[in-house]
């Protein structure tokens, strides 16, 4: 029988939207300032990073896998796709809310290049956070993932054809988590800002190649880790986790902001396992349940869109807060709804239409 995802058709892994959802529940219920915020929003990021490592290498392994070679035009190429026209839609509007001074805002021309060249995240760090569209400070995270997109293709490939074993390219690939932990206490001991320390690439990318690490050696979809006889075992392995996750949540910054990161990430491997391998638990179905499955796939287009809607509502609504932020929250799911059919879908399509094109080439010339 073979592992989870990885079958003769569509390839698939288990309750990742479901983990999707959950991500961005934390990340809106937060920003929404919703009542029961048991947990910091700053949570749901790691979770979309650690998520997003998982992802892009089980990918990029099953590509060389399966070709002895990983096409990195091809990579860029799904991910303009996925990433940029969501990102731009909402971008304009944005920027164009705050030109009509719709959205509250100290917009600049530096903060819009820096939004659409994916260096939010240094800006804000470097000028502030007033200067960017309206709405639109939650691209830092955005920057950190493309940034990584952009170098860890590479890194894998080279790890592929020089590193001998799995198990030291983990050791590799975990050195330089490690690393970036040693950096970022460095950093705190020596006062620099919060933004600082929780806004930057290097000092938050670990938390995306910790999931690499995952995906390379304790990779469920590949066996690595199998369900044991009794699945009912694997309960404490997930409520573990989980209670790690959600305690590192409530520490102090002097703890949180330099090895808590790390803490979480490690983590988060135990809460993975499970779902993964058991999706038909109780907490796997939940997390493959159709609705909220669907909220993980439109889960980046909540994440694009909830802050400027929410302002939107907190301005002109105002009084009471809990039904501004309702209806800001109600908004922005319909708004990802019709992101999803009138720009996500349509450009999945021409996607696939420019990956059959290329494929009929490259056949012809050979």
């Amino acid at each position: 029988m073979p592992s989870a995802g990885v079958t003769a058709g569509k390839f698939h892994i288990p309750s990742l939207n479901g983990m999707r959802a959950l991500a961005i529940t934390l990340v809106v219920w937060g920003h929404a300032e919703l009542p029961l915020r048991l947990i910091r929003e700053s949570t749901g990021v790691t979770i979309f990073f650690f998520l997003s490592g998982y992802l892009i290498t089980t990918l990029l392994r099953r590509e060389y896998d399966a070709r002895d070679r990983v096409s990195v035009a091809d990579f860029y190429l799904r991910r303009v796709f996925r990433i940029f026209p969501p990102l731009y839609v909402v971008l304009i509007c944005a920027v164009v809310l705050s030109l009509a001074n719709a959205i509250p805002n100290e917009m600049t021309p530096l903060g819009v290049f820096a939004s659409f060249s994916f260096w939010a995240n240094y800006y804000i760090i470097w000028e502030g956070r007033d200067g960017l569209p309206g709405g639109m400070n939650a691209l830092w995270s955005l920057a950190v993932e493309e940034h990584f997109y952009l170098v860890f293709p590479l890194l894998y490939i080279a790890l592929r054809r020089w590193v001998p074993t799995r198990w030291v390219q983990a050791v590799i690939l975990g050195g330089l988590c490690v690393a970036i932990m040693v950096w970022r206490t460095y950093l705190f001991s020596s006062g620099a800002s919060y933004d600082r320390i929780y806004l930057a690439t290097d000092t938050r990318a670990d938390a995306i190649l910790w999931g690499s690490v995952f995906a390379v050696v304790l990779n469920p979809v590949y066996g690595e880790v199998q369900a044991p006889r009794r699945k009912w075992l694997l309960t404490p392995v997930l409520l573990a986790g989980a209670g790690v996750v959600y305690a590192v949540s409530r520490w102090p910054n002097e703890w949180g902001m330099t090895i808590g990161y790390t803490v979480q990430s490690v983590a988060l491997a135990a809460v993975f396992i499970p779902v993964i391998l058991i999706p038909g638990s109780v907490v796997g179905r939940v997390l493959n349940w159709r609705a909220v499955a669907w909220v993980g796939i439109v889960s980046y287009s909540i994440y694009l869109l909830h802050r400027p809607v929410l302002i939107l509502t907190e301005t002109y609504i105002g009084q009471p807060e809990l039904v501004a932020a309702t209806v800001g929250v109600a908004a922005t799911v319909l708004a990802s709804w019709a992101m999803l059919v009138y720009v996500e879908r349509p450009f999945a399509r021409l996607r696939q239409r420019v990956n059959r094109a290329g494929e009929t080439e490259n056949v012809a010339r050979t």
